[in-house]
């Protein structure tokens, strides 16, 4: 039984903290809580923040920000052209509940006006739908795409993301937004110790991101927060218990690997990363000068 709290926010935009070298300057998510079950996502923690649990309640209590098509563009008039925006941090934005309230394809038509450079990260296949936004703005330079994906087995994919799409259909999506001329990315984030990390499991997915037309991979190990931690570890030890303590090991009371896990990921990551011949980032967004005003069906 799913709650859906529709609401009014006061801002949409959030700085992201100044020398945290992740590449953009403001978070947008137009929804709070995700319908894609992520056994491992970080942004559970955020629930919190409502007096709600990491569990059940940040995939069963969710909230639309209705507002945005509003309030939107009066913030983004307020920040430079320049500094890039990012769409999916705290939630997939092409969950679900977009098919219905559509808020992300209004916050892409606001960027498209203001031309502020922007990236979205997404594991469905809805962004699909707005190719006829996407497509024009990806080949201007203003706007990526990354699509997450983090293992090609689909038993072991339904265990820790059982709202996702398959690993074959988000393939096609990679070749689709390629082929659309989007620079597209695959986010293989997080690689997750004992689970994922296999240089087989590894490989094969390099390989398969590569046929699918990725302009790069961007990767990086699982980490857990305090909050998130033992949610995630008690959803191991029920559909993974053959690997459950081991994960745990790797981490103890840390969010991150232990150093010597760390170290061996990483090294793996290098190698594919050479032997593939794809880069781990591509170059930002740019923003784009409009000059008349666009407008845009949703």
């Amino acid at each position: 039984m799913r709650t859906i709290h529709v609401k009014s926010a006061q801002s949409f935009l959030n700085r992201v903290p100044a020398g945290s070298r992740l590449g953009f300057d403001w978070s947008l998510n137009p929804y709070r809580g995700c319908t894609h079950a992520c056994r491992y996502c970080y942004a559970r923690e955020t629930h919190r923040y409502f007096d709600l649990s990491v569990g059940e309640d940040f995939e069963r209590v969710l909230f639309v920000k209705s507002n945005l098509s509003r309030r939107l563009p009066q913030e983004l008039r307020k920040i430079p052209p320049q500094q890039v925006i990012i769409l999916g941090t705290a939630t997939d934005p092409y969950q679900p509940l977009e098919g219905r309230h559509q808020l992300t394809r209004a916050a892409i038509a606001a960027l498209a006006v203001s031309g502020h450079p922007f990236t979205l990260c997404t594991k469905s296949p809805l962004v699909e739908r707005d190719l006829d936004l996407l497509g024009p703005l990806g080949r201007r330079g203003q706007c990526q795409l990354n699509v997450s994906l983090i293992t090609l087995d689909e038993a072991d994919l339904r265990r820790l993301e059982p709202g996702t799409a398959s690993p074959t259909r988000r393939l096609q999506l990679i070749h689709t937004l390629a082929a659309a001329g989007i620079p597209t990315a695959l986010l293989l984030a997080p690689v997750i110790p004992h689970l994922t990390d296999a240089a087989e499991t590894l490989d094969a997915l390099f390989h398969a991101a590569q046929e699918a037309g990725v302009a790069c991979i961007m990767a990086s190990p699982l980490r857990l927060s305090d909050a998130v931690r033992p949610y995630f570890l008690s959803q191991l030890a029920k559909s993974f218990p053959a690997q459950a303590q081991n994960v745990a090991a790797v981490y103890q009371d840390h969010s991150h690997p232990d150093p010597q896990t760390l170290a061996r990921i990483h090294t793996q990551l290098a190698r594919l990363y050479q032997k593939y011949g794809i880069p781990s980032r591509y170059p930002s967004p740019r923003p784009f000068r409009v000059t008349e005003q666009m407008h845009f069906s949703l």
